[in-house]
């Protein structure tokens, strides 16, 4: 379980899901219960914050077992996707949500997700420069579209 909650740890700080200080009240808590637990014996012997930052972005996830990464990733990427999909409200808001996605999808090692990544990066880029017919956020919404039918396969 260790490396899984590495694993999700990781993520969720560099999709903002959660803070080092939601993270160190994990290993509080995890203490309380099992007194035990390497990572969250880990967690609580960093002196700060900042450590905590800096030892989750040292772990190499693609180091770590594939099915494990995509066991916590997918459900994390949804999550991500749910909570933030409502905030996209005009075209600024659109590439910093897709590099989130982006950034996620290197874990992942899916060619499919890979290959929409590439596509939609390059219509989003049409899109902004004017180059498209198509308004950015449209480009936007067929994206969601394609990416949450790609969720639906993988999690089958």
């Amino acid at each position: 379980m260790s490396d899984a909650n590495k694993i999700q740890f990781k993520v969720e700080l560099e999709l903002y899901l959660k803070s080092p200080e939601d993270i160190q009240k994990w290993a509080l808590d995890t203490l309380e219960i099992n007194p035990s637990d390497e990572l969250a014996l880990e967690i609580c012997f960093l002196a700060d914050l900042q450590e905590i930052i800096e030892y989750f972005k040292k772990i190499h996830i693609t180091d770590l077992d594939i099915n494990t990464r995509n066991n916590v990733i997918h459900p994390l990427l949804n999550k991500y996707v749910l909570s933030h999909i409502t905030s996209i409200r005009s075209k600024e808001d659109i590439y910093p949500f897709f590099q989130k996605i982006t950034l996620i999808s290197k874990y992942l090692e899916d060619k499919n997700l890979n290959n929409l990544l590439i596509s939609y990066d390059d219509e989003f880029y049409l899109a902004l420069e004017n180059y498209s017919p198509l308004e950015p956020m449209e480009v936007f919404h067929n994206f969601i579209n394609e990416l949450q039918k790609w969720q639906k396969q993988t999690s089958i």
